[in-house]
């Protein structure tokens, strides 16, 4: 068995479950579910259910189920676009499937993906159990923002600051005007 997942990311893995939504769209294929004691999230990304609580057990009679894990991720991705609003929705589709195609399928980089899915677990959608943090999404407000004079943007492209998605492509340019100028002497 190759080691494709820390155990950190064994970890994220459990609490992206936690989600009922996404849990319901993971274990979607599986018939009598509720008949399953035991999950193992396995270390080359594979979540492994057994109908009895002892391990040997069901290897022996094979009363285990194997959901690979680019099943688990498209699934849970699948599940995270239903639970953003409509205005992280797109940024979500378009972002976000790219960079679980790329790493997942191609690359194998694991890790990289459950985190992925936990940031937008956490951050992008709008009631679900692990949205806990201040966010827009939420109804939240962020935390205060540093000061102008912290602040400090070098602009090479003419006034323009590129916004990437999360692969980075540029979405949409921003342009910027300076309204003054403060200095202070060294």
């Amino acid at each position: 068995m190759k080691k494709l997942l820390t155990e950190k990311s064994q970890k994220l893995i459990e609490m992206l479950l936690m989600e009922p939504k996404i849990a319901e769209a993971v274990f979607m294929d599986v018939e009598h579910r509720e008949a399953y004691k035991i999950l193992d999230i396995n270390e080359d990304g594979t979540l492994t259910l057994g109908k009895r609580s002892m391990r040997w057990w069901n290897r022996l009679f094979n009363l285990e189920k194997t959901i690979s894990f680019k099943d688990f991720s498209f699934n849970a991705f699948r599940a995270l676009v239903g639970l953003a609003d409509n205005m992280n929705k797109n940024t979500i589709l378009n972002g976000l499937s790219q960079e679980l195609i790329a790493k997942s399928v191609l690359d194998q980089k694991y890790d990289f993906v459950v985190e992925r899915l936990f940031d937008v677990a956490r951050f992008a959608t709008k009631n679900g159990v692990l949205n806990t943090v201040a966010t827009p999404a939420n109804g939240g407000e962020m935390p205060e923002r540093p000061s102008t004079s912290d602040v400090h943007v070098v602009l090479q492209n003419k006034g323009f600051i590129p916004i990437r998605d999360s692969i980075g492509n540029v979405l949409l340019n921003l342009r910027v005007k300076v309204d003054g100028y403060t200095f202070d002497r060294c």
